[in-house]
């Protein structure tokens, strides 16, 4: 009797040690998965050693549905475009998942439309970038940006109808 109760004990060890070094390996498999996807966000949508980024702000703030902003992204190796998405940035989720809704359904060519929080995103086909250079995307971010930063100044500067007050001047006395 007493043997029995001692290969149930080894049976309960065993099992208990068994389920810690399973519990482990889902903690260790789910910190390999978070840092291999890097979340969306401002930070993200920033050019570095793999990737170029532009980000065009939204000129309407009237339509609510609208993106807010469009982040273009290539990615490269080298001199080599290994990729491209467009990633377009609503005000929240709940807009971007009915933007996607309406997408998927009205657009049969998008093969490669998904949803990530408040981003609709949609990768390029490799026929779309095979032909083009890290440095002259680059170079194209470059004047793109360049433009919009003189947009960006010559808003500030001008003067709008509204802006403007017409005053009558009586000259009869």
């Amino acid at each position: 009797m007493a043997e029995k109760a001692k290969k149930e004990n080894k049976s309960t060890i065993i099992g208990i040690c068994i389920a810690v070094v399973a519990v482990i390996i889902i903690i260790i498999a789910a910190i390999i998965s978070a840092n291999g996807k890097q979340a969306l966000g401002d930070s993200y949508f920033v050019s570095d050693g793999s990737k170029y980024v532009l980000t065009i702000e939204s000129d309407s703030n009237e339509d609510e549905t609208a993106p807010v902003k469009t982040h273009v992204v290539y990615f490269y190796s080298g001199e080599e475009i290994t990729g491209a998405k467009t990633y377009y940035e609503f005000a929240n989720a709940e807009t971007a998942q009915a933007a996607y809704d309406s997408l998927k359904d009205s657009v049969n060519e998008i093969n490669s439309l998904s949803v990530d929080g408040k981003y609709v995103i949609i990768v390029a086909d490799e026929s779309e970038y095979a032909d083009i250079t890290a440095s002259e995307v680059k170079q194209q971010i470059e004047f793109m940006e360049s433009l919009q930063n003189l947009n960006y100044e010559d808003s500030g500067d001008s003067t709008e109808e509204s802006d403007i007050e017409i005053v009558e001047v009586n000259t009869e006395e």
